[in-house]
């Protein structure tokens, strides 16, 4: 078994009378993609939110790379080994790329360099554009290599390839499985099914802020035709067909 990268258990997060998470039980490890599936207000934002201290929660249990969390508290250490891509990345728009990645990675003292994270994400041609100029698809490659500056242990991605064409999200799902060759620990959320299916290890699947699927792909999968299938399933309570047989 993998090295335990987060514990979570008895996670819950309300908004006055609104239930946003139910009791949200999971696990990722080392080396291993977890991907968390659901729809628009399903929850899976303030899933990651939560887990990072960056909103109040209730929880038996919130343990990242083996130190227990305690309410919204993160220590540097764990600050230090942790990278986060979020839907929208409150960043200054008159920076140019290089100097972004240049601000972040000064950040950690023992981080990528610029010039390797340019390279890596095929970023060089635009180094000297200003953020605030960029396609959608460009800021999302930008903030996927600011989430992995700091060499993370744990990389937590919130619709990672969201506004990205094709070829782009493609050449981000290799900057993710080589995270996760490196022994990362990748935990991210999703509406694409392809994308789940391609990358994850392991599957989540929230409805209305409770998990209603958890298990390895194969085991999520287990009697439906297809991942699309047994998320419908979940999500919609539809029937499941078994798949058919030559």
């Amino acid at each position: 078994m993998s090295q335990l990268s987060l514990k979570v258990q008895g996670l819950s997060k309300s908004y006055d009378s609104n239930q946003a998470l139910h009791c949200l039980n999971l696990d990722a490890y080392a080396g291993e993609v977890l991907a968390v599936l659901g729809k628009n207000g399903a929850g899976k934002t303030t899933f990651i939110h939560s887990v990072l201290g960056l909103q109040s929660y209730k929880a038996d249990v919130v343990e990242i790379l083996g130190e227990r969390m305690s309410g919204q508290s993160r220590s540097l250490d764990i600050r230090q080994r942790v990278g986060v891509m979020m839907q929208v990345g409150a960043l200054n728009a008159n920076l140019t790329v290089y100097e972004q990645l240049d601000l972040f990675c000064s950040y950690y003292p023992h981080g990528e360099q610029v010039a390797d994270l340019l390279e890596q994400f095929g970023l060089t041609k635009i180094a000297k554009q200003r953020f605030g100029k960029l396609s959608g698809g460009q800021r999302q490659q930008v903030l996927f290599a600011i989430a992995v500056a700091g060499k993370p242990e744990l990389l937590f991605l919130d619709e990672p390839t969201v506004g990205m064409d094709v070829e782009a999200r493609h050449a981000l799902w290799e900057q993710i499985q080589q995270r996760r060759q490196l022994g990362c620990a990748i935990v991210f959320t999703t509406h694409y099914i392809e994308e789940a299916e391609r990358l994850a290890d392991r599957v989540a699947i929230l409805r209305e802020g409770e998990i209603v699927a958890y298990g390895t792909l194969a085991e999520v999968i287990a009697g439906h035709p297809s991942l699309e299938a047994a998320y419908l399933h979940h999500i919609k309570q539809v029937p499941s067909q078994e798949p058919a047989h030559a």
